[in-house]
């Protein structure tokens, strides 16, 4: 590549970066806190709702055991995953959550796992992995508009 050809190219990334700074100052992050009233929802929606967070659990801590290569290459299209129970004997389980869930279970992690190792170069010192879980408390959903609210 000759001096010219990088010239050109540092440009257009320049203003590429310009242009998106300038398409993310307009943007707001917007937090919605839900809180449902389980005294109108019947035992079928209750239970169902109720194994919506359990799987969420299931499916962080299985994300947790996976080594990094097969962390990155997770598919969010699985439904079964292998986790251990109370024991410590592996099960394999069936997720019957929607896929929009595991999807924000997997890019969540992801985001603390990035944030992890910023905190690990900003200190230079070793700080601590993230460690699993014995519940699952939120669940994000994704805006209409494409926005991701946190």
């Amino acid at each position: 590549m000759d001096d010219e050809a990088r010239r050109a190219k540092n440009r257009t990334i320049k203003e590429k970066g310009r242009e998106t700074r300038l398409r993310h100052a307009s943007m707001r992050p917007v937090v919605i806190e839900l809180k449902l009233d389980l005294k109108c929802l019947g035992n079928a929606e209750r239970s169902k709702i109720f194994l919506f967070f359990v799987e969420c659990r299931w499916l962080c801590n299985h994300l947790l055991s996976l080594d990094a290569d097969a962390f990155r290459s997770f598919d969010t299209s699985t439904r079964s995953i292998t986790s251990l129970d109370k024991d410590g004997n592996v099960v394999e389980r069936r997720l019957t959550m929607p896929a929009k869930f595991i999807q924000a279970v997997y890019s969540s992690m992801k985001q603390d796992m990035k944030a992890l190792a910023a905190k690990r170069r900003k200190t230079e010192k070793k700080n601590g992995s993230l460690k699993f879980r014995s519940s699952y408390d939120s669940i994000e959903l994704n805006q209409y508009n494409g926005n991701t609210t946190r």
